[in-house]
């Protein structure tokens, strides 16, 4: 009885100890203060520091008054211990959280700012009137 309980609490005291990986990206320009759309989501204004999930190609967007539209993508590579089997010890198993960072940053150019692309969701849906609504629900 004893064996089961030391187990359940070591495994219960191991499970909240277990680190994590902490993913950041930074983005800067010059001249600072434009606007960043990561993966067409507002998400701040250059210097930024943004947390990210998941590792690959993101579409970034700089937008700033009086300054041409940076449109890029940028990729995001993990490390090697974000990788199975390694990511299985670095994501559960260490008592301590590890931050790997990105650091990206753009000359803007002077030149004329268009509205950025965003992404459907955020775009406000356009109302159905109630004759509409009255043929679609029964």
């Amino acid at each position: 009885m004893k064996k089961v309980l030391l187990t359940t609490v070591a495994l219960f005291f191991l499970m909240n100890c277990s680190g994590c990986v902490r993913r950041i990206v930074t983005i800067d320009s010059q001249p600072q203060g434009a606007q960043i759309y990561f993966g067409h989501k507002l998400i701040g204004q250059t210097p930024c520091d943004h947390e990210f999930l998941y590792y690959g190609t993101h579409y970034l967007e700089l937008v700033k008054e009086g300054y041409a539209n940076l449109k890029t993508t940028v990729r995001l590579k993990g490390p090697f211990y974000e990788y199975f089997p390694f990511s299985f010890i670095s994501e559960i198993l260490l008592p301590w959280q590890i931050t790997d960072k990105h650091n990206f940053s753009f000359e803007l150019e002077k030149g004329q700012t268009r509205e950025p692309v965003i992404s459907p969701i955020t775009q406000p849906q356009p109302s159905l009137a109630s004759p509409e609504l009255e043929r679609i629900i029964p």
